[in-house]
């Protein structure tokens, strides 16, 4: 036995979900990079466009017997909902960040009564795509967990080449940075707002199937992400994506440790407080960093 082999053999058999709850926070929180992050809507009904994807891939698998169309479906009707909320209201709103916020929150209501309505308030589950596990290093790793990584991963080099390597990315920073200025060099900035929302709400929706297989499913399932998302991005960094990839591996991990200390409630309520603490202090740490940075560069040039 390797001395690897030997170390993880102290580990409970399902500390792979430690990984798996690292990236859920991340994969939960890409929707919201485009939605809060670079439009700086505070959307609300994020969880409602997570709920939307999970329930989407119910409906197609129930069709067609495949979840994994019901995958990429979700994908298309979570973009469609999200441009009709981009070019129906809130593009109107990206002036009046409190009316945004309001008109967020009542969207999500709408979203969750509608699926309420459709599927009523009872439970459902989808099937596991895959279904099984495997054994490595003494660890028991199911496929579909496994699958979430590979797909998280996945999509944020995608999302990574996208926004820094192809020319709708360098447009749509600049609509970002600077609306005004990027209009006067024949940018469309409507069309580019509504392209990131769209995304966004894309990203969100295929979350949304993604998660439903380990999940048990009801109107309220994607409040269950609401929070956690908005805490990864403001603490990442609402315009960083390697922020928010950070930020979702080190929440998302301390949570997966904690529970095989304490009970889930306790250490969400615990990852909760640690993540609003370093909200807090990052601006603190930032200054204390950028003051070093200026001092030092000051000592150099002497």
């Amino acid at each position: 036995m390797t001395p690897a082999v030997a170390a993880l053999g102290f580990l409970p058999t399902d500390s792979f979900n430690v990984v798996v709850i690292g990236a859920v926070f991340v994969l939960i929180s890409l929707g919201l990079y485009f939605t809060f992050g670079l439009l700086d809507v505070v959307n609300l009904a994020h969880g409602g466009l997570i709920l939307i994807g999970a329930y989407t891939a119910l409906q197609m698998e129930a069709w067609t017997g495949s979840v994994l169309f019901g995958m990429a479906a979700a994908a298309i009707t979570a973009g469609l909902v999200g441009v009709a909320m981009e070019r129906g209201i809130l593009r109107f709103l990206y002036e009046r960040p409190l009316d945004s916020l309001l008109a967020t929150f009542g969207l999500a209501v709408i979203i969750r009564q509608v699926v309420q309505l459709l599927y009523s308030a009872n439970p459902r589950t989808v099937p596991d795509p895959i279904g099984g596990s495997f054994s490595f290093l003494e660890l028991n790793i199911p496929w579909w967990r496994l699958m979430i990584v590979i797909i998280t991963a996945l999509f944020v080099v995608a999302v990574l080449i996208l926004m820094e390597r192809t020319r709708f990315g360098l447009r749509a920073r600049a609509t970002v940075r600077n609306p005004h200025l990027a209009e006067t060099q024949g940018v469309n900035i409507g069309w580019y707002r509504a392209a990131m929302f769209a995304i966004g709400a894309s990203l969100s929706g295929i979350a949304g199937a993604v998660l439903a297989p380990i999940n048990t499913l009801n109107p309220q399932f994607g409040l269950l992400f609401l929070v956690n998302s908005f805490l990864v991005v403001i603490l990442g960094g609402k315009r960083s994506l390697r922020g928010i990839v950070v930020a979702g591996l080190v929440l998302g991990g301390s949570l997966g440790v904690l529970q095989f200390i304490i009970s889930t409630v306790i250490a969400q309520i615990v990852v909760l407080v640690l993540a609003i603490a370093a909200v807090r202090l990052r601006p603190v740490v930032e200054r204390q960093v950028g003051e070093w940075r200026q001092r030092r560069a000051a000592a150099e040039a002497a």
